[in-house]
């Protein structure tokens, strides 16, 4: 009887212990991992094009390359021929009503499939090559600000986070986190090559700039999450009809 008791004890032991086991469901926590290490392999892989080159084109040593880009990253992309301030609230104005449109039921679908490409024509610059038809043509020279493709990829990376989801607040919540962590990422840079300063912290936290430049991380992963959310349901609900 004290055999069998004992081992009924072990046998409901090693159950305990194996409901305990972490378990990891790879087709949501591995595409959130995706995710994450596309955000920070290509972020500021695209943003180094300008960190490392002078206004004249000509490479520099880390050293000698202006250090408030690794935390006012928006400026990297500012189109040169639009004021600063207006193509910000144009920026800003574009994101702002893709997420009021994701939340919306009033022709949204539609709305967002036109917002969506504006947004990405504006800030890459792509419209320029329209105005200035002349110009490209005669010259060869294509207008197209490749620093911009890190807000691109962020917003892309959000969109997919969600739109996987079968609950959208997952990839929600998921896309949120991607604004610390590219903060985080920029004090990191920042560390290893000029080491620990007070700096980053004026840089981000102590200046407009480094506010704006927050402000517009928080608007990209929300319209580009929310956006994936919206654009799923409408999929998911034109099938049911």
């Amino acid at each position: 009887m004290l055999k069998r008791k004992t081992k009924t004890q072990v046998e409901v032991y090693e159950e305990e212990r194996q409901d305990k086991k972490v378990y990891i469901d790879w087709g949501r926590q591995g595409g959130v991992i995706l995710g994450y290490i596309v955000i920070i392999l290509g972020y500021y892989a695209f943003i180094a094009n300008t960190l490392l080159v002078d206004e004249y084109g000509f490479d520099i040593s880390y050293l000698d390359m202006d250090r408030t880009i690794i935390f006012w990253t928006y400026e990297t992309y500012i189109s040169s021929m639009i004021p600063s301030i207006v193509f910000v609230l144009i920026l800003i104005a574009l994101m702002v009503l893709i997420i009021v449109f994701s939340l919306k039921e009033w022709h949204s679908l539609l709305i967002l499939l036109i917002l969506i490409p504006v947004f990405i024509i504006f800030i890459l610059d792509l419209y320029l090559n329209l105005f200035m038809i002349v110009y490209v043509i005669n010259t060869g020279t294509l207008f197209l600000t490749i620093q911009a493709f890190s807000i691109v990829l962020l917003f892309f990376v959000c969109f997919a986070l969600t739109f996987k989801e079968d609950i959208p607040e997952y990839g929600i919540k998921a896309s949120i986190w991607m604004v610390p962590l590219i903060i985080a990422l920029g004090f990191f840079f920042y560390t290893i090559m000029f080491g620990f300063a007070l700096e980053p912290f004026i840089l981000q936290f102590g200046s407009g700039q480094g506010y704006i430049n927050l402000l517009i991380l928080i608007l990209t992963v929300l319209s580009g999450s929310l956006s994936g959310m919206k654009i799923k349901k409408e999929i998911i609900k034109r099938k049911e009809i």
